[in-house]
């Protein structure tokens, strides 16, 4: 009986140390603005989906109104979500070295029409530091670690007790899965809320994400920028119409930066540039 016990015992630890597979819903926030996130996981693979706002149900509006000792106040409505379709999300793919990220682009300033994006890049470029530092997330014993990638510093704890290299968004290449991220500017933040581990094989289908036309980060980056000149240049517009008559706009500056590139997740492309 001890000898079947022990096999029993031998058994499940193999199984589990050879089977990794699990669920972590994340906490997401970006300028303090709070998204439900989820990454599915296997051994060597994740899916990482951040959920579409659907409450606000404005879409995109420039309403203009007076009011007392004011000419003209301007509410800007802006929420592309209403009308995005669902995505496959971005897939990473340690033993592969690559993230497909599936994603879709207005096109029109009303946010109804979309451009579908298939942005390629590589995983594991990321040089982590090993900290000495530990703290449980969940009940799972969590190490400290810091790296930096494409213009940021992320202070990151990841847990041995699930060892793959795995983590949210492009975050990933340590020895176990990454269960909060936070950038040294507190403006982009993850927080694992709930956390399933699973042991029957947790097959990820990731068939949608190949056979495709893929961009780089780059050419996504230039897409997204021209597109928030154009909005820019559509709402200036919206405001001038909606300005009484005589009243003069001084927001069209030719020189004004209409996009902060370092108000991006991703400040700068070097590692890409330098290939």
């Amino acid at each position: 009986m001890k000898t079947y016990l022990l096999f029993l015992l031998f058994t499940f630890s193999l199984v589990f140390s050879q089977s990794q597979n699990g669920e972590v819903t994340f906490s997401f926030f970006a300028y303090g603005v709070k998204k439900e996130a989820k990454l599915i996981f296997n051994n060597s693979q994740s899916i990482f989906t951040i959920k579409n706002d659907h409450l606000n149900k404005k879409k995109v509006e420039v309403i203009g109104r007076e009011e007392e000792n004011s000419n003209m106040n301007i509410d800007l409505y802006f929420n592309f979500d209403i009308n995005t379709p669902k995505s496959f999300g971005m897939l990473t793919d340690i033993k592969n070295n690559c993230i497909i990220d599936h994603k879709f682009f207005p096109i029109d300033f009303a946010a109804i029409k979309f451009d579908t994006l298939f942005v390629k890049d590589k995983a594991r470029i990321i040089s982590w530091e090993l900290l000495n530092e530990t703290k449980k997330i969940n009940s799972f014993n969590c190490q400290k670690a810091r790296g930096n990638f494409r213009g940021r510093t992320y202070t990151v704890w990841f847990t041995n007790d699930i060892p793959v290299s795995l983590g949210p968004w492009k975050l990933n290449g340590l020895p176990g899965l990454i269960l909060e991220a936070t950038d040294s500017l507190n403006q982009f933040q993850f927080f694992a809320e709930k956390i399933e581990l699973q042991m029957e094989v947790n097959t990820i289908d990731i068939r949608g994400f190949f056979n495709h036309t893929y961009i780089t980060p780059i050419q996504e980056r230039i897409i997204y920028v021209s597109f928030v000149e154009l909005m820019f240049k559509e709402i200036t517009t919206k405001i001038r119409s909606s300005m009484p008559r005589g009243v003069v706009s001084t927001t069209n500056n030719a020189n004004a930066k209409v996009v902060d590139e370092n108000n991006f997740i991703e400040i700068n492309f070097d590692d890409i540039k330098k290939k």
